[in-house]
């Protein structure tokens, strides 16, 4: 599984949008201390649009502060679903962990593959290393991408060669 934990802040909205295009479904991970907040309805709404399946999920369930069924019932409207189908889960104790990694399989269609005959990809983030320079994060559509070849960023049309490759 290939599991992109986007931030929840609004100030991270496009980061949030870059992660939802390369992933076919979307955790709604709700917190039950805080309920339904505004970065829910924008990040949902993102999701919604890419045509992700959602998974509906309440968090922090053990918490003392946590208001479960108030929590449930904003993310049973909010999707128009019954809250039976809500999961319940605690990253501390690690109750329903189980139950939602199993939900992420059942439900995730696996990734659609490109007809197209070049390679394609989406790149969804970067970082710099003073060592190896730019190190790029991409989501392949179609092709391959081997050591040495030759890649071109379609948006910029700068070019450039791959001089290390690798899985996740």
């Amino acid at each position: 599984l290939n599991l992109i934990d986007t931030p929840g802040h609004i100030d991270f909205s496009y980061e949030v949008s870059r992660a939802l295009t390369a992933v076919e479904g979307a955790i709604l991970l709700v917190d039950a201390t805080q309920g339904v907040q505004a970065q829910t309805l924008t990040t949902l709404r993102s999701a919604r649009e890419q045509g992700l399946v959602i998974i509906p999920a309440v968090s922090k369930i053990d918490s003392p502060l946590a208001n479960v069924e108030d929590t449930k019932t904003q993310v049973a409207k909010l999707l128009g679903i019954s809250e039976d189908t809500i999961l319940m889960c605690s990253g501390r104790t690690g109750d329903g962990v189980e139950e939602l990694i199993k939900a992420v399989i059942e439900r995730v269609p696996p990734p659609k593959q490109s007809d197209a005959k070049d390679a394609q990809a989406l790149v969804f983030d970067f970082q710099y290393s003073d060592h190896q320079g730019v190190i790029v994060f991409l989501r392949m559509f179609a092709g391959s991408v081997k050591k040495g070849d030759a890649l071109e960023f379609s948006a910029s049309g700068r070019r450039f060669a791959a001089l290390e490759v690798g899985t996740f």
